[in-house]
């Protein structure tokens, strides 16, 4: 049985500097069975991308296998990490996940990295999901750096109004279910209650 393709073409990004104002805690940090939440993902973007590293205070990450970078833009959210993974990547196409979805497969992944070499759209996106919000889980172009930056300068840092500014592949709801995925895999754990259930 041949071993699941890793893209060379790819980089992976954990997204883990978010505050956690919910959780309480530092949601990066918190333990399924003996990792951490982002040390999860970052293995998940391993088995998928040979370069991997995780976007985050180095602070709170020291002790991590892959290299930790910092926002260069602090306090812009997300939209701040993925502008810092970008400056870092060294391949054209760059996979990001949150490090709060601990139910994302490996499989979808791969899914989305196909998607995006093949199209070469700027953004490739799984489906949105409620009020036409995308999990974030997403494979950008360098291409997309110039305007990204313009976002970050004048203060527009939602991730949704800027992915919707940019050529992008959606994988459509019906092509997600045909493909055989599952809503699942998009679970956001945001308060103790959602680390309970996935725990």
């Amino acid at each position: 049985m041949s071993r699941p393709r890793r893209y060379s073409e790819v980089s992976g990004f954990v997204l883990a500097g978010g505050a956690s104002r919910r959780m309480g805690v530092d949601k990066a940090n918190l333990l399924l069975g003996c990792e951490s939440m982002a040390g999860r993902q970052a293995r998940l973007l391993g088995s998928v991308c040979r370069a991997v590293a995780i976007i985050g205070p180095h602070a709170k990450l020291a002790g991590t296998e892959v290299p930790v970078y910092e926002d260069e833009i602090p306090g812009m959210g997300p939209l701040g990490g993925i502008h810092a993974g970008l400056r870092r990547a060294r391949t054209e196409f760059s996979l990001f996940l949150s490090c709060d979805m601990p139910r994302m497969e490996g499989r979808f992944l791969r899914y989305l990295c196909e998607q995006a070499l093949a199209s070469r759209a700027a953004a490739t996106l799984p489906p949105p999901g409620g009020k036409g919000r995308y999990p974030l889980c997403a494979v950008l172009r360098r291409s997309v750096l110039p305007l990204l930056r313009s976002h970050l300068a004048s203060g527009r840092n939602r991730v949704g109004r800027f992915f919707a500014s940019l050529p992008r592949r959606t994988v459509s709801k019906a092509e997600f279910a045909r493909a055989g995925f599952k809503a699942r895999i998009f679970y956001n754990v945001n308060t103790p209650e959602d680390y309970r259930q996935v725990r």
